[in-house]
């Protein structure tokens, strides 16, 4: 699927949003014309479907399927509600973004939950990587085959093959399998594998440093790949592009070395930063951000 043109940007870089390149304006030199940015066009915004729905799809791209029981699945379309009993997939470059009341939900690349219509509540992590995101209050609990997560805080969850890694980012969560506990708290993470009690827990890797670009923006055309770069820490990295002055994870890639080109198909300012995953597969902490502007 080809990227999204620049008519078609995310509700977070849409206009209203103009305040987030303001803030790249002082880091940038008074002598670069480039400094100010055009603003970008607004997108017609989806009808959502009649019905409340457990959440929101709040951000959509690149190919992402919705598909409740065995009815065949439909393209997923923001501000949609998703209902219990639905399922979604990620295609291997695209992102979902669900909001809860209470909580937030990313799906990184190549990823599946669904949400079981079940008297107790909760969300099943299939394949792939997610983000959880939530305040004081417990996110909905998450289940794989192998384990169940509960908490509150930041937390992010991956599913490869036949074991879940669970990495504590931002307050405290219980990993929970064959009736044993492993209580995470901030850079702390478990790993479960299947029949097995949850092992942890473990230090998770300090964050990369060394990032290019970093501090000082770089500017690149609209479409062009955004050459990244750091410093060589851990066995692998998880890759993280942001709007300036907001929390949605935009675009997210898994790196086999210090070192990747990401493409970025939308004019305006972004961040991003990177994570370093150990032996064992556990992601750790985020580094600081770089910056980018995208012409």
């Amino acid at each position: 699927m080809r990227p999204s043109s620049p008519s078609r940007l995310p509700t977070c870089l849409r206009p209203g949003r103009l305040a987030l390149l303001a803030l790249l304006a002082s880091a940038v030199p008074a002598s670069n014309p480039q400094t100010l940015l055009a603003a970008p066009q607004r997108a017609a915004k989806a009808t959502p479907p009649a019905g409340a729905g457990l959440a929101r799809l709040s951000y959509v791209e690149q190919r992402v399927e919705q598909a409740a029981g065995t009815t065949a699945p439909r393209g997923a379309v923001e501000n949609s509600p998703l209902r219990f009993g639905e399922t979604l997939r990620t295609a291997p470059d695209a992102m979902a973004r669900l909001e809860f009341p209470w909580m937030s939900l990313t799906l990184s690349p190549a990823s599946t939950v669904s949400f079981p219509d079940e008297l107790v509540l909760s969300t099943r992590l299939e394949r792939g990587r997610v983000l959880v995101q939530s305040g004081q209050r417990e996110i909905l609990k998450l289940v794989t085959d192998e384990a169940e997560v509960r908490g509150s805080g930041r937390v992010i969850v991956r599913r490869e093959k036949d074991t879940t890694l669970v990495s504590c980012v931002d307050g405290r969560f219980v990993v929970e399998a064959g009736g044993r506990r492993v209580t995470l708290s901030v850079a702390k993470g478990a790993l479960v594998r299947a029949g097995q009690a949850p092992q942890g827990p473990f230090d998770l890797p300090a964050a990369p440093s060394g990032l290019v670009p970093g501090s000082d923006p770089l500017f690149v055309p609209t479409g062009e790949a955004v050459a990244l770069r750091w410093n060589p820490r851990g066995s692998a990295y998880s890759v993280e592009l942001l709007p300036v002055g907001g929390d949605t994870v935009l675009l997210q890639r898994d790196a086999s070395e210090a070192g990747l080109k990401l493409p970025v198909a939308w004019p305006g300012a972004f961040r991003w930063r990177v994570a370093a995953r150990d032996e064992r597969g556990l992601e750790g902490l985020p580094s600081g951000d770089g910056q980018i502007v995208v012409e």
